[in-house]
């Protein structure tokens, strides 16, 4: 999947966007990790009460320039692509991913497109 500008997570009516006044350094305050590639990633649990292996993950790719990132929700492999809305008893999972996305809106990592 190539990095895009604007993200819609499957199941979530809103659209993100990095945010014009992103900076590196607030990329790895925020957990972010630099990939040899020039990548940043950050993943997140999903269900804490679960082991990480064993847990639905929230992953956020942003590429080396600063311009393109992928936004999933993943299977506890990490190989398929959950829409997270759907899922029986997700009070708590929802809740979380918010969590973290209004953490980075609050950072000026991301932003919310109207």
């Amino acid at each position: 999947m190539a990095f895009e500008k604007q993200v819609t997570v499957p199941g979530d009516a809103n659209t993100y966007a990095i945010s014009p006044n992103i900076k590196k350094y607030a990329l790895t305050d925020t957990g972010f990790i630099n990939k040899p590639n020039g990548t940043y990633v950050m993943e997140r649990s999903l269900e804490p009460m679960k082991p990480v292996n064993a847990a639905i993950t929230l992953k956020i790719v942003v590429n080396a320039t600063l311009s393109g990132l992928k936004i999933k929700t993943l299977n506890p492999a990490g190989t398929i692509t959950i829409n997270l809305f759907d899922i029986h008893d997700n009070a708590e999972m929802v809740k979380l991913y918010h969590y973290y996305i209004d953490d980075l809106i609050h950072r000026e990592v991301l932003v919310k497109i109207d």
